[in-house]
């Protein structure tokens, strides 16, 4: 502690000489001493609350009594405690003011240390707060804001400190200073992992029409604080009934492998209540549990944002499984459950009213048979509604309302029924196929998966162009000009755009293939402009179209932009350091990564094995068949380099 001089002004501001005030015990520390104080002060606010406003106090919990369970006395006078701090604190009185406005009042000037008088005048700006705690030093405590990620040092008085580094926690903050101050302490849960709780609170702050999960926690903190022991532990699949065993194994793995990835609790929840409703609806025959965890897992993908998002073809990897079958299940839930997919996404984006759209969200892709361009155009899932930062259920950044045209040239009736067509032309094949896409058409002009379907029997690249061309506008005209400009950056998430997202891209890929690369990088630029999460894989195409151009400045920042690990990002790096610097050391190190992800790559690159005339229908991470994908996509580029084979086969 600094040395004072004890006949000097006393550092407190009472105007009293040193060793008269605090220095009449050198070893007491103003900072404790107020900080002692604090505590004294909140006991104080609580007993004038009481003796003046018990009744109010009283009578506002036994209405929330009402809503919150309480099973136990002990648990009823925790609950009425901090109940009471929380009303004294946010809660307006018949007059407007707060209790802790009318102490402030009627107290504030009886407290003679200056210093404490101020803190108590910020008082009426506490905080709810839930977040993580990050470090804990004595009697303070270092935490993160859930929803902002601010970090902020608050102290706890005169309690000893149980919360732990890395853990969850829900409190109320007063200000102390440039710091704050826990009324009463934080309230621990080590158990629950923090994005869960973040996630469930923003999820229900969705539900119930807010704006901001911070304002949420503070209208709602006693339910909210009741509620949040139980997240995680919301289902009990050995308790769900169950029509057979085999449907509570692909329930179990299906929670296993999401736990595994970090998936939040609620999320996982909502998968395997799906699940269930899908398996009560249609009573299936598995003999591959695996192929419907996979399915659902891409399922809940298209729903609800995840932090790590895959494309079917990379589930189907992970799970072992054929990229055909997965899709093919996953098209027969989402059919099955599109009545209750529509309710949930409604409730994650906070639609008014949830748009019931075609169940079949993964429309079947146009191949032209071709070297050097991607084997097919795969969607790929939301990141969230984020990051993280997701948001559903998620933390992640919540759209905004949709905007549509109000100028509507199409019955609603006729919408529907173009709808219905659409989705019976995917289930069908030949002339029917065409024939209801045609229909569809003539009902609804502004049926986009009508034109990309009858594209399909074009017998030209070009002829196809121009009806992908008339998809586009006619997603433009569906959705209206504020709808982009609403919702740009998070289109992907919002099922109407995805027919207009799926004409845009295969006119992109039909241009690259007649060699218009201007213009289809334009559109693949465009496309990740609306939706940067990249659902549908636009990044590999992108990618192939800037070194098509020559442009690698471009296609190194894309490479950034979207870092994974995988072979194909792999010999993506390989290939621009030699393109632009040639064989290099760095070019030896990366090879050497790349072949270590997948070594049966260098086979084709090298000209050891030709590429078959399709590509396979499914490949696993390592083995050839994804070799046999990454080539027959990239290896026009790899021959532009003159002395590659040599190189290659040399190392």
């Amino acid at each position: 502690m600094e040395k004072i001089n004890r006949n000097g002004p006393c550092p407190c501001g009472s105007g009293k000489k040193y060793k008269k005030c605090c220095g009449a015990n050198e070893a007491v520390s103003i900072t404790n001493l107020i900080d002692s104080e604090i505590d004294s002060l909140q006991k104080h606010i609580l007993h004038f609350a009481f003796y003046h406003f018990g009744q109010e106090i009283q009578e506002d919990f036994e209405d929330l009594n009402e809503i919150i369970q309480i099973d136990t006395d002990q648990e009823r006078e925790f609950y009425e405690f901090i109940h009471a701090i929380w009303f004294i604190l946010f809660e307006g009185l018949d007059d407007g003011e707060t209790i802790i406005e009318k102490f402030i009042a009627a107290e504030a000037g009886k407290i003679k240390r200056p210093k404490l008088r101020k803190i108590l005048q910020t008082w009426t700006e506490a905080r709810t707060i839930a977040g993580k705690v990050l470090a804990v030093e004595n009697n303070k405590v270092t935490v993160a804001d859930g929803f902002t990620s601010e970090e902020l040092e608050a102290i706890i008085a005169n309690v000893p400190i149980t919360v732990e580094e890395g853990s969850f926690f829900v409190g109320i903050l007063v200000p102390y200073e440039q710091n704050y101050v826990f009324f009463p302490s934080p309230f621990d849960l080590p158990d629950l992992k923090p994005e869960d709780a973040f996630t469930y609170i923003e999820a229900s702050s969705l539900e119930s029409d807010y704006d901001s999960a911070q304002e949420y926690l503070t209208d709602f903190f006693l339910e909210v604080l009741s509620e949040l022991p139980m997240v995680g532990n919301l289902l009990d699949i050995d308790e769900m009934d169950w029509p057979a065993p085999i449907y509570k194994e692909v329930a179990d793995t299906f929670k296993q492998t999401m736990e595994s990835h970090d998936v939040p609790a609620p999320i996982v929840d909502t998968g395997v209540i799906l699940w269930l409703s899908f398996c009560q609806k249609k009573q299936k025959r598995i003999q591959n549990p695996k192929l419907y965890v996979a399915a659902l897992h891409y399922l809940v993908s298209t729903i609800a944002p995840l932090e790590k998002t895959y494309t079917q073809k990379e589930l189907a990897q992970q799970y072992g499984v054929s990229t055909g079958s997965v899709s093919s299940i996953f098209t027969e839930m989402e059919t099955v459950l599109h009545q209750e997919i529509a309710e949930l996404i409604g409730i994650v984006y906070g639609f008014e009213e949830a748009q019931v759209s075609p169940p079949s969200e993964m429309a079947p892709v146009i191949e032209f048979p071709r070297k050097g361009a991607p084997a097919a155009v795969e969607t790929r899932n939301p990141e969230v509604l984020q990051d993280s930062n997701v948001q559903t259920l998620t933390a992640v950044e919540t759209p905004t309302k949709k905007v549509k045209s109000s100028d509507r040239k199409v019955s609603r009736r006729d919408e529907e029924r173009a709808r219905n067509l659409i989705y019976d032309a995917y289930q069908s094949d030949g002339q029917q196929r065409y024939k209801l896409a045609e229909e569809a058409v003539k009902l609804n002009p502004n049926c986009s998966d009508a034109y990309v379907i009858l594209a399909e029997k074009t017998k030209s690249l070009e002829e196809a162009i121009l009806l992908y061309e008339k998809g586009i506008q006619a997603g433009k005209r569906e959705l209206g000009k504020a709808f982009f400009e609403e919702n740009k950056g998070y289109f992907w998430g919002l099922i109407e755009t995805r027919p207009f997202m799926r004409a845009k891209l295969h006119y992109a890929e039909a241009l690259s293939l007649i060699g218009e690369k201007t213009e289809a990088i334009h559109q693949y630029e465009e496309l990740l402009e609306l939706n940067p999460m990249d659902n549908q894989g636009v990044r590999y195409s992108l990618f192939v179209a800037y070194i098509d151009a020559e442009d690698y400045k471009k296609a190194e920042d894309l490479l950034k932009q979207y870092e994974e690990e995988s072979a194909q990002a792999s010999y993506n790096q390989l290939l621009l350091e030699i393109l632009k610097r040639g064989f290099t050391a760095k070019a030896v190190k990366l090879l050497k990564e790349a072949k270590k992800l997948n070594k049966h790559v260098i086979t084709y690159l090298t000209g050891k094995k030709r590429l078959p005339a399709y590509p396979p229908d499914y490949c696993g991470f390592g083995d050839e068949n994804e070799a046999i994908v990454y080539a027959d996509m990239h290896l026009h580029l790899w021959t532009r380099i003159d002395g590659l084979q040599e190189w290659l086969k040399g190392k």
